[in-house]
């Protein structure tokens, strides 16, 4: 793939799964042996555990909106700063209940 296909396909993955929380996005982007380099607490490992943790943070944070700030990419790695903001109105997050303002 071109580092414009690898760009397009972060970008898809942040607005198809992360901003509209449409997991089953997942098995057509990720692999089932994904490997996150840096896991958030409670992260299993693949795919699965990537889409257990991503539900987590979706009923904790229903409102998230993650936006993209800047995106590089060289050969078949691709680098993205971005932000998110939500409201933490649901389930608990990393041991902490819901505030009902934004983490």
């Amino acid at each position: 793939m071109s580092t414009e296909e690898n760009k397009a396909l972060v970008n898809r993955f942040m607005d198809e799964v992360l901003n509209k929380k449409n997991l089953a996005v997942t098995d057509e982007i990720a692999v089932e042996d994904f490997v996150e380099l840096d896991p958030l607490p409670g992260q299993g490992p693949g795919r699965e555990g990537l889409k257990q943790i991503l539900a987590v943070l979706f009923a904790a944070f229903p409102d998230q909106l993650w936006t993209l700030e800047e995106q590089a990419a060289e050969g078949e790695k691709v680098w993205s700063r971005f932000t998110w903001r939500g409201t933490h109105r649901g389930s608990s997050w990393a041991s902490l209940p819901p505030a009902e303002r934004s983490r």
